[in-house]
């Protein structure tokens, strides 16, 4: 059998609930749900349904009835897990009324840790009456492996958002008060006090309104066909401003029309083993032939799977370093010949360097050339000098005044540094000029 099955059996007042739950890799699903009435044949109905599904559960809870069992919330300074387990004993024997020969307890803490505390929450029953309880199961070959009250064993599902769960049933009403993953606070009334039991809702979240702040309580939930009066919804409504809503499910069980919530709520939580009142039996479930035949069936599949990744990924791998091993080869063969184009291409790489050079450079004769065809007919030079940059000439001229326009309208001429004219002697002038020309990297 799969080794996720979960059985879950809740004591109410008139009536016992059994629920069979299995996990598998499909999800969880509900095998059967059964309600029966609170008689001594309930114990040999619950073993024939147990044999009836052909399978023991792997975990068997048992929510034992609220009149057998006493919890109580404690708050304490942050201690170590070690010194809790030593410290508890001690506390049961001051917060539980019971013997303690004859005291079973449960507990779970929850360290605080912005506030420095641990809060504590201690579960206690009579070991006879639990024992008692216990027998009557296994004397039918039903095995039990946790008792928890209903109360402690949804903590783990309720105790996130603060939230009020009002249980009732045909003699009692159970107030429980959760948040932060705790149960805060609990306490059992009768039902037929309806009054008293919105009274107690109201101080108990009173007493806890440091912890609830200015918000209070965040959610109000019902779980229980019996209605202590016919307002009594409205009523524990109207008290803390708040619909209250049926207990919700597991969201892997919405599908179904009518679940036993609160019993699905219990049978899906993962409890701690210290909140167990009885001893871990540590027994070994036995695995039906289905469920032999459907691990080795699913072992084949993987060795199949394995073998075809193996087959898919090592195929290309090994195609891919002999392609890899023949590229070395040729690549070694062809080294000269790389060698050779690698050098061919630095020389080309020169060779478009060297003409751009020439084609933005600028040589004396150029500017000699474009000096003449500047100058008018009637200037003549006796002196030209050029340097990058610079250009100097001297000579003599009938209309110097005009050299210097024609100079400063000239596409490669950026300025006149200098610029003298002498005194005329018979026709013409003697000239000195010095302009800068523009830089290579101008476009003319």
């Amino acid at each position: 059998m799969s080794a996720k099955t979960t059985m879950c059996i809740l004591f109410r007042d008139e009536t016992v609930d059994a629920v069979f739950i299995d996990r598998t890799v499909l999800g969880a699903q509900i095998k059967f749900m059964e309600r029966f009435p609170r008689d001594e044949l309930v114990f040999e109905e619950i073993a024939k349904l147990t044999k009836s599904v052909e399978k023991t559960p792997s975990r068997v809870l048992l929510c034992p009835p609220r009149d057998l069992v006493m919890q109580r919330t404690l708050i304490y300074p942050a201690l170590a897990p070690a010194d809790i387990a030593n410290m508890i004993q001690f506390e049961a024997t001051r917060h539980v009324p019971l013997a303690e020969a004859d005291r079973t307890i449960g507990w779970s803490s929850i360290e605080l840790e912005e506030e420095k505390k641990v809060v504590l929450n201690l579960v206690a029953a009579r070991n006879t009456d639990i024992q008692e309880l216990i027998g009557k199961f296994q004397a039918l070959e039903v095995p039990i492996d946790e008792a928890v009250p209903f109360s402690s064993a949804v903590v783990p599902i309720l105790g996130k958002q603060p939230t009020l769960l009002v249980v009732t049933d045909h003699r009692h009403v159970e107030l429980c008060l959760y948040g932060n993953g705790l149960l805060r606070d609990s306490q059992t009334l009768p039902a037929d006090s309806p009054d008293r039991v919105l009274t107690a809702a109201r101080q108990m979240a009173a007493k806890n309104r440091e912890w609830l702040g200015m918000e209070g309580v965040g959610r109000v939930l019902r779980c229980g066909d019996f209605q202590p009066s016919e307002n009594f919804d409205a009523d524990l409504g109207a008290a803390f401003g708040l619909p209250v809503q049926p207990l919700e499910m597991p969201a892997e069980f919405q599908a179904l029309e009518k679940p036993l919530a609160d019993v699905l709520l219990a049978a899906s939580a993962e409890l701690p083993q210290e909140m167990n009142l009885i001893e871990h039996s540590g027994r070994k479930v036995p695995m039906s032939r289905k469920t032999i035949i459907t691990m080795a069936l699913c072992a084949l599949l993987a060795v199949e799977l394995v073998a075809w990744t193996a087959f898919k990924t090592g195929a290309p791998a090994l195609q891919r370093k002999q392609v890899a091993s023949e590229i070395a080869k040729v690549k070694r063969r062809a080294a000269p010949i790389q060698r050779m184009k690698d050098r061919n291409r630095e020389m080309r790489k020169q060779l478009y360097r060297l003409d751009e050079i020439c084609e933005s450079h600028v040589s004396a004769m150029q500017v000699l050339n474009g000096l003449s065809e500047l100058l008018p007919e009637d200037t003549y030079l006796q002196l030209a000098f050029y340097k990058p940059g610079t250009l100097h000439f001297r000579g003599r001229s009938k209309e110097p005044e005009r050299i210097t326009e024609l100079l400063m309208d000239a596409p490669y001429v950026e300025a006149i540094s200098k610029s003298d004219i002498g005194k005329k002697e018979g026709d013409y002038h003697s000239i000195a000029i010095t302009v800068t020309t523009r830089t290579s990297d101008e476009e003319i």
